[in-house]
């Protein structure tokens, strides 16, 4: 059998056998995705001989490259927040939730980029770099808003999406025993919290609503409400202050990575739940009082082909926290499980935006002092009814501000005139802009560059 896991030093020399096990995943239950957005994440170049100096990479359309890429089949699973809520399919069968935590690592160095639209954002070990914004596909499932609160009355329910993310050491390397590599967190789970451990830095986003701010729910019911599809969007974030990975040639530690966790605001009721989060039969057959909870979903490709995912050099690596893997090691997978370790390999729909750093003071992939513009910073960030884009213009030429929506649509533009080389502070006007989170794309003398925004109510 494929990829029985070996463990791998920093070097990426193999040690002895661990007993970590390939996982049959093969009679799982696919649940369809429809409505799914059209990737508002379209890979921009790094421009060798100057700007622009970011892009994002996306890690399915990597994937869709490599030897396994034709059998890729999209899907959408299914986070919950413990391992009692249960999934009533339509023939009456009960199942349970899959997954608590999702993630990926990315390995800026993987020659699949090579094949890519934009071969160009292939870096190396020299390149340093920063981690600026994730993306990834969601849906949002709110089936409760309120719950009692045990004196009389009730209260709002507050779900939680936790965002983790590892850089550099942090991440281990590693290899199955046909050469296929893989990463994961070197310290990444907690099982008594069960939740991620040894991140970088975590983010915690409250979701109080069913509309509005970052999470909308995007659930599909189709055939009279029968729940046996789901819409999906996008949702990005910026990323932590400092995620840069500083390289240096020698180096191997220039990988990062991201997770995102769900926890419900409906309390579990241990040993004798009945809380459904998904209920497949007809909607007229539902007990009196039927317990619901809150459940996220994610983006998920599956490899249903008979070739297994071959990459004996890069560590593109999906990371996924199962029901029985968030409590105890399952085949000697300790909380994370690489996607490649699955009978049908697991790939989840993730995005990294990352630019060239020098702060090290080597120059890196598409800088250069030709550049005509850079952003120096948006503030405040997050903005209302209006912010300030700071910037150092090295070159004369006309200046044109534009918000970009995550659909890749303008959705307003500031015409500054023409300027000489310098410092400005040039303000833009929110109001009439709806909250979310945009691309702030200033173009000078035939230079673009960005930077992320968020504009909250």
């Amino acid at each position: 059998m494929k990829k029985l896991l070996l463990t791998a030093l920093a070097a990426l020399s193999i040690g002895t056998a661990a007993m970590a096990q390939k996982i049959d995943n093969s009679s799982e239950i696919r649940n369809k995705a429809e409505g799914v957005q059209t990737n508002p994440f379209k890979n921009r170049a790094f421009n060798k001989g100057g700007e622009p100096v970011s892009a994002w990479f996306s890690i399915v359309e990597m994937i869709e490259q490599s030897n396994a890429g034709p059998a890729l089949q999209g899907y959408v699973d299914f986070i919950v927040h413990d391992s009692l809520n249960k999934f009533v399919e339509d023939d009456g069968t009960i199942r349970y939730g899959g997954a608590t935590s999702i993630g990926h690592i990315f390995d800026p160095k993987d020659d699949l980029i090579q094949l890519t639209a934009n071969p160009n954002n292939q870096l190396s070990r020299f390149n340093s770099y920063k981690l600026d914004s994730i993306a990834f596909r969601y849906l949002y499932v709110r089936n409760v808003d309120r719950v009692p609160d045990g004196m009389g009355g009730d209260r709002p329910v507050v779900d939680t999406v936790f965002l983790s993310y590892w850089r550099g050491s942090q991440i281990t390397r590693a290899a199955f025993t046909d050469g296929t590599r893989y990463a994961r967190p070197t310290n990444g789970w907690d099982f008594g919290k069960r939740m991620p451990a040894g991140y970088f830095d975590i983010d915690t986003i409250l979701i109080s609503s069913r509309t509005g701010g970052i999470f909308d729910t995007t659930r599909a019911n189709n055939n009279n409400g029968f729940e046996n599809s789901w819409s999906s969007k996008y949702a990005t974030f910026a990323a932590p202050a400092n995620m840069t990975i500083n390289a240096n040639g020698s180096s191997q530690d220039i990988l990062v990575g991201f997770a995102w966790t769900f926890k419900s605001g409906i309390p579990a009721v241990v040993g004798v739940d009945t809380a459904v989060f998904i209920y497949q039969q007809d909607p007229a057959t539902a007990p009196a009082g039927l317990r619901r909870t809150n459940y996220f979903g994610y983006g998920l490709f599956l490899n249903e082909g008979a070739a297994g995912w071959e990459n004996t050099t890069y560590h593109n690596t999906a990371q996924m926290a199962l029901k029985a893997s968030s409590y105890a090691s399952v085949n000697g997978w300790n909380g994370y499980i690489a996607g490649q370790a699955f009978t049908s390999e697991r790939f989840a729909e993730a995005f990294f935006h990352i630019s060239v750093d020098t702060s090290n003071g080597k120059p890196g992939v598409g800088l250069t002092e030709n550049a005509a513009v850079s952003i120096l910073s948006v503030y405040p960030n997050p903005a209302k009814s209006n912010a300030t884009v700071s910037l150092e213009i090295a070159k004369a030429g006309n200046v044109e501000i534009s918000l970009v929506n995550l659909l890749g649509q303008t959705v307003k533009t500031f015409e500054y005139g023409k300027v000489t080389n310098g410092k400005y502070e040039l303000k833009m006007d929110l109001n009439n802009v709806n909250a979310g989170v945009y691309m702030v794309n200033v173009k000078v003398a035939g230079s673009e560059t960005t930077q992320k925004l968020i504009i909250t109510e």
